[in-house]
């Protein structure tokens, strides 16, 4: 059985892990297809947006280049025309209007000399203007040229250089028709595309050199990188593409897009950030994850539910099975019932104490299994099971299919089912028949023994006390003193003789209580004057300590004298000489507490769990022998508690013992002092 349940427990445990592996690998294999995805379209966008701006770019440059040709073809018809400065510069202007992309246009002689020029404040060629009109003196072909990189003027604007050679006509130098494009206008356009937090975009010359960096990185624009691997593997093998690289510059992984521009020498570059273009992808993952993830936590748990309900229900049929098998070896007879009393199980001892068969009792009314003076307290402790209580031993009256009657000892407990209702009753019986009579003779025997063996021990006693005092004669010392040990043993004999008389009333439920209002201080002053002697025979005393204005408590005179007799003369006996035995009286909660301290060797830890057991004595723990039969706690225990209260203790070894019993308080009238 073990076997099979663990091999089933373990298909189970298999199973789950399976889903979740196919749960697992399914997420993976969605997020990885997800991301390709999510790269694809960054391709798309990155090569999408490197047209786009490729377009513009070249839109822009060819518009640039038609005016400086539209200058350069007035110029070449009119040789005059180059010196009206005035008619020059109001061409220029008009060029301008049209072109917002310009900054200012000028025209600048084979001598370097500005001839005119639509700023005013541009009268002299400059560094920056000498790359173009040096390039144009060495070139003789009529092709514009650009600026290798964006430049700074001197109002702090980056611009392009976008020149044509002006020739005359004989085909000497003549000068040339220089447009400085505004690099904002271009940034414009370009800050108009998302490229995200990361991304970039970038003007490169057909030999690899940086014309134009957004975001602007000075030290960066005019560096070639015609001999980088991806420029010279991507970039300047095709038209147009895309590719994916860290940036030597600074160092973030993107996803490129690169188009040539149609007639002029440059590649618009756009890199979108590849942690940005996954950046959607990846919130997808992590919810992805977090709900796969939640997914297979309530799998998990679900599943650890079932295959423990699973094992529960395994682990319960295997012990109704052994309780089957236990119920039905035991000797008691256990039987159980509805709420209404109708019998629904019966195992083999009640088959054996009361000779019916199962089948001959089932379904009818427990009734028939007691006495008929018994059968109305049985319906009553129904009642109490209907409630939810317990219901200790208790003795009945029996009745066997034969007709006879035998004494059981009952038990009954209610049945709960999984929602906490009583929903039926368990009986257990035991036959006790042997054992009352049994007990009624040996309660019988030491009834008679007792009270045969008070009267002469009484007369004994009264004949050695007249001895001890020397009222008949006079004894010499030796027979004195073994006349006062045979005194004191009769004393002995007479109390063991009353504990066993008491200890028989007890147990056969005939000693007699009067509860009434008792005043508990009197009581506690009395059994201090009467217990006096012996104390004072033991070298101690007693001392009231602690008591309250006004102590009344229920109970019996005479049975609480007896507890402080009790109490008393063992505290007296285990205290050291010379050391005063307190008592308190403490009031708490409708209760008082009566305590007994002495400051004696305490109390060994190994007799303690039976110190109120019937004939316990601490000498057989290695305390000396100071008299007694070891049922004085046991009667007191009895007397308290059969008054409604309780008794118990406390011990330190080596310092002291405290013995307490609690009564319950009695109502106040308005004379109580």
């Amino acid at each position: 059985m073990p076997v099979k349940r663990t091999s089933i427990k373990l298909a189970m445990y298999m199973f789950i892990a399976l889903v979740c592996t196919v749960l697992i690998g399914n997420s993976i294999w969605q997020m990885w297809e997800t991301h390709d995805t999510a790269v694809r379209v960054g391709d798309v966008a990155a090569g999408n947006l490197a047209q786009a701006m490729a377009q513009h770019s070249g839109d822009t440059l060819r518009a640039v280049d038609a005016a400086i040709i539209s200058v350069m073809d007035r110029l070449e018809q009119d040789a005059s025309y180059m010196q009206q400065r005035e008619k020059l510069t109001l061409s220029l202007k008009h060029e301008m209007d049209n072109l917002h992309q310009l900054k200012f246009m000028t025209v600048i002689d084979g001598d370097g000399k500005v001839m005119a020029s639509s700023s005013p404040d541009f009268t002299q060629i400059s560094e920056l203007e000498r790359d173009n009109f040096t390039h144009h003196q060495t070139h003789t072909e009529g092709k514009w040229y650009i600026s290798k990189s964006a430049k700074v003027i001197q109002d702090g604007s980056w611009v392009f250089l976008m020149s044509r050679r002006l020739n005359q006509k004989n085909g000497d130098y003549a000068g040339i028709v220089l447009a400085l494009i505004d690099v904002d206008y271009l940034l414009k356009y370009f800050n108009s595309i998302n490229l995200g937090k990361k991304g970039s975009i970038a003007m490169l010359a057909d030999d690899g050199t940086l014309v134009l960096r957004r975001p602007l990185i000075v030290g960066a624009l005019g560096k070639k990188y015609i001999n980088s691997p991806i420029f010279r593997e991507q970039i300047a093998a095709t038209s147009s593409g895309t590719f994916s690289t860290v940036s030597r510059i600074d160092r973030i992984e993107r996803i490129v897009g690169y188009s040539r521009l149609e007639q002029f020498p440059l590649i618009a570059v756009a890199a979108l950030s590849r942690e940005e273009v996954l950046e959607g992808w990846r919130s997808s993952a992590i919810v992805q994850i977090i709900g796969n993830a939640v997914l297979i936590i309530i799998l998990l748990i679900f599943g650890g539910v079932i295959v423990r309900q699973f094992e529960r229900q395994l682990q319960a049929a295997a012990k109704l099975v052994r309780l089957s098998a236990i119920i039905d070896s035991s000797e008691d007879a256990i039987i159980g019932e509805s709420l209404d009393g109708i019998i629904n199980s019966w195992n083999a001892g009640a088959e054996k104490l009361f000779g019916y068969r199962a089948d001959e009792v089932l379904d009818r009314s427990s009734r028939l299994l007691y006495s008929d003076d018994d059968v109305i307290a049985s319906s009553a402790r129904l009642s109490s099971i209907i409630k939810g209580e317990r219901i200790s031993h208790f003795e009945v009256t029996g009745m066997r299919k034969n007709g006879k009657k035998i004494q059981l000892s009952v038990a009954m407990s209610p049945v709960h089912d999984s929602d906490q209702n009583v929903i039926a009753a368990s009986t257990i019986a035991r036959d006790i028949t042997e054992r009352k009579q049994m007990d009624n003779m040996k309660a019988a025997f030491i009834s008679t023994v007792s009270h045969e063996l008070r009267t002469p021990i009484t007369s004994i006693r009264g004949a050695l006390g007249l001895l001890e005092s020397g009222t008949l004669t006079e004894l010499s010392p030796k027979a004195l003193h073994l006349v006062r040990i045979a005194h004191d043993n009769s004393k002995r004999l007479t109390g063991l003789v009353n504990d066993i008389l008491d200890m028989e009333k007890i147990t056969s439920g005939h000693m007699r209580f009067e509860i009434q209002r008792v005043d508990l201080t009197a009581l506690a002053l009395q059994a201090i004057e009467a217990n006096t002697g012996y104390a004072q025979e033991r070298q101690t005393s007693f001392m009231l300590t602690e008591c309250p204005k006004s102590a009344w408590v229920m109970g019996d005179t005479d049975r609480i004298m007896q507890v402080f007799a009790n109490l008393l003369s063992n505290a007296a006996k285990y205290s050291p000489e010379h050391e005063q035995i307190e008592i308190r009286l403490k009031y708490h909660d409708d209760i008082f507490k009566i305590e007994v301290e002495d400051h004696g060797a305490g109390i060994p830890e190994e007799f303690r769990p039976r110190i109120f057991g019937k004939f316990a004595q601490a000498e057989e723990h290695g305390e000396k022998n100071l008299g007694g039969a070891g049922l004085g706690l046991n009667i007191t225990k009895n007397l308290v508690e059969t008054m409604g209260g309780s008794i118990g203790f406390e011990s330190e070894p080596g310092m002291r013992t405290v013995f307490w019993f609690t009564l319950p308080a009695a109502a106040q009238r308005g004379g109580d002092l």
